[in-house]
């Protein structure tokens, strides 16, 4: 029995003719881990927290992959139907460009996702995050049956704010949160399914077996 029979959710893909979303594993997995110990954030960007959910930006090469990689299997290793996260690759051509994520609390009653996403300092400000996104609500929507979507950003984040906005989202009040010492407030956003217009010619959804519904409680 292979891996992805053991464990369905690591054979799902979305392809897009932007961008091809893809659970890593093996050189995929080294690379995208060695991209986000590169760097995720503009240095000279005071304004924006170094605070990815994983938590490595602020150490160097290996521990910024060791805890990149951490972060990636632990979602694993909690995994439940009714409580799920799943890291993506984002591959544009031959270039893994950034990590995709989505996940779920109680899916199978709130038909509720929560997504992030962040792309590699290098292939930033090509397009990249929005062409993401709508692989990732065509996987939701069209693939997993939700009924909304929700994300969130730091008020200082413009260029994940402006993808929501072109994206359809609506505000969703505010969260103060504590980082790098300071109060920060986070944007909350949300798109439901009758708000969301994303394109699906040539988006083809794979991996997607009854198997793989049932661990995400679909």
């Amino acid at each position: 029995m292979s891996l992805v029979a053991m464990w369905p959710v690591l054979g799902m893909r979305v392809q897009t003719p932007a961008v091809e979303l893809f659970v890593p594993d093996g050189e995929a997995l080294v690379h995208v881990a060695r991209l986000a110990a590169q760097g995720i954030y503009d240095p000279q960007n005071q304004y924006l927290p170094r605070t990815p959910v994983g938590g490595w930006e602020d150490v160097d090469p290996p521990e910024a992959e060791r805890r990149f990689l951490r972060y990636y299997w632990a979602a694993f290793a909690d995994w439940r139907p009714d409580r799920w996260n799943i890291l993506l690759a984002a591959k544009v051509g031959s270039d893994i460009v950034g990590v995709q994520e989505i996940g779920a609390q109680d899916f199978a009653l709130t038909r509720t996702v929560s997504t992030g996403s962040w792309v590699g300092r290098q292939y930033q400000g090509a397009g990249h995050g929005t062409a993401m996104r709508e692989a990732v609500l065509h996987l939701a929507f069209a693939g997993l049956g939700a009924e909304r979507a929700d994300t969130a950003a730091w008020t200082t984040n413009r260029a994940s704010l402006g993808v929501s906005r072109a994206l359809g989202y609506r505000l969703n009040g505010t969260t103060t949160r504590a980082a790098e010492g300071r109060r920060l407030e986070q944007v909350n956003l949300t798109l439901s399914r009758s708000d969301w217009r994303g394109p699906s010619e040539g988006f083809v959804i794979a991996g997607l077996s009854a198997e793989a519904r049932t661990m995400v409680g679909a």
